[in-house]
């Protein structure tokens, strides 16, 4: 598993991400250029993007050169925004396994293969032989609800998913090793190493410098966590990954805290919705 790195966010991410903050409103296109200039973002870009949001729903304006998170932006920003809960989603694991049977529905059509895939890798499956992918079932969720997490996501509603307590002539590590459980372990210390790096020298920085980085490194922790296959114990280090996630609890209201004081600065006048 590659670990997310540290990078500017694009313009389209990055108005999303600070509109749809908890305790952000509005903004005038003026603050969002002057914000998208701490990423080396063009204006122009930033309003060609704007303009482009607003028409897909994402923006709304309630008054002229004024900007809000729209109805769609809002349903995406909270779906982004549920790695503070991803924990939640986890049970115990009692040795289970979750399996989707995909091979009947073929491999001819390259776009809905692509989304059937995706699918399966953002739920934690790996593929364990062609057309069979497999995750531990530890979620804290029914196997319907999973299935329907799959088809959301862009998997076929004809594939099959079933629960199985063994799976005959393989043994439990022959399955563990289809995660890459080191690179897994390896992003967790990285990331967390990085946000007790970023927290020591945040209040060093200039304020501008200082919420330029909370970005980059909280978005790369956000990804992480958002793409993490969500194992058990034996197959990863759970508690390294709970450790991390606590972290950027903290790391996120730094960050929060950072952009607020920012905004005040430079009078955007945001207001909380």
């Amino acid at each position: 598993m590659k670990q997310s790195s540290q990078q500017a966010p694009a313009a389209k991410r990055l108005i999303l991400s600070l509109l749809s903050a908890p305790d952000l409103g509005e903004a005038s296109i003026a603050s969002l250029e002057q914000w998208g200039a701490l990423f080396d973002i063009d204006a122009a870009a930033i309003r060609v993007t704007v303009g482009r949001l607003k028409r897909q729903g994402l923006l709304a304006s309630p008054r002229r050169g004024v900007y809000v998170i729209g109805p769609k932006g809002r349903i995406m920003a909270d779906t982004a925004r549920d790695w503070v809960n991803v924990e939640r989603r986890i049970g115990y694991w009692d040795g289970d396994w979750i399996l989707a049977h995909c091979a009947h529905l073929g491999r001819g059509n390259r776009t809905a293969l692509r989304a059937r895939e995706r699918a399966l890798r953002l739920n934690g499956f790996a593929e364990y032989a062609a057309g069979l992918w497999i995750r531990p079932s530890n979620l804290a969720e029914p196997l319907t609800a999973t299935q329907q997490r799959l088809i959301t996501l862009g998997m076929e509603a004809d594939a099959v998913i079933s629960r199985a307590t063994e799976i005959a002539g393989v043994n439990a590590e022959a399955l563990f090793a289809l995660w890459p459980g080191d690179a897994i372990e390896s992003a967790y210390r990285y990331h967390c190493e990085a946000m007790t790096a970023s927290l020591a020298r945040l209040g060093k920085l200039p304020l501008a410098d200082a919420a330029r980085e909370t970005i980059q490194v909280g978005e790369a922790v956000i990804r992480q966590i958002n793409s993490d296959p969500l194992l058990p114990d034996p197959i990863v280090d759970a508690a390294a990954r709970s450790r991390m996630i606590a972290q950027m609890l903290v790391y996120d209201r730094a960050g929060r805290n950072i952009w607020q004081r920012l905004i005040e600065a430079s009078g955007a006048g945001l207001d909380s919705p």
